[in-house]
């Protein structure tokens, strides 16, 4: 299953909440995200997110999309990271590929995700 940020989502992706405008991560994350990867649990198919094509990101964006799944959504990070993959081929999105991996790894669960 893929997910075109650019294409099913924004080709510009900003903000943490739906204060920061509609393109924002906890948007992405709840509608496309938690979805995506809850049926990849009984499918065993895994999520890709593709970042190409996208026009910026901001970090704020990508810590919570990806960093929310593990400190709001309380999915295990390995788990997660067997199940999600980024795809990143212009030289440009693999900072950003990076930081979206980095959220995901330093996140703690907040207590009512837990």
């Amino acid at each position: 299953m893929k997910i075109s940020i650019s294409r099913d989502f924004s080709p510009y992706p900003a903000g943490r909440t739906i204060k920061d405008g509609p393109n924002n991560g906890t948007r992405f994350r709840t509608e496309f995200l938690v979805p995506a990867l809850q049926k990849s649990v009984t499918s065993g198919e895994k999520v890709i997110v593709d970042f190409d094509e996208v026009r910026s990101f901001g970090t704020s964006f990508l810590e919570e999309a990806f960093g929310g799944l593990v400190r709001v959504e309380g999915f295990d990070k390995k788990e997660l990271m067997s199940r999600l993959e980024i795809e990143a081929l212009k030289p440009v999105y693999q900072t950003y590929k990076r930081l979206a991996f980095k959220y995901i790894s330093d996140a703690k669960p907040d207590k009512k995700a837990s």
